[in-house]
């Protein structure tokens, strides 16, 4: 059973510098989860991502999807709702 992501207006992928072939396979893997790509806004550092927002942190086997709590001084506590293998 696979997880669909629930969100409201963009999704941010903080890629942390991951190369673009990864990049483009979370792209598609977002998608089977239900995030329409012209909603997704790829980031490289978690900046400037609104509380409520849902941030997905990309690692090299799997993609961490968490909802932001949070942001105060640069600081974003955002817990995680559940993972996604690559």
């Amino acid at each position: 059973m696979s997880n669909r992501i629930e969100y409201t207006d963009k999704v941010y992928l903080y890629s942390s510098g991951m190369p673009a072939e990864l990049i483009d396979k979370s792209k598609e893997k977002l998608n089977e989860h239900g995030v329409n790509l012209n909603d997704l806004i790829v980031i490289e550092s978690p900046e400037n991502v609104p509380e409520g927002a849902i941030m997905i942190t990309l690692w090299p086997h799997y993609l961490s999807v968490a909802k932001v709590k949070r942001v105060r001084e640069g600081s974003i506590y955002a817990p995680q709702l559940f993972n996604i293998d690559l």
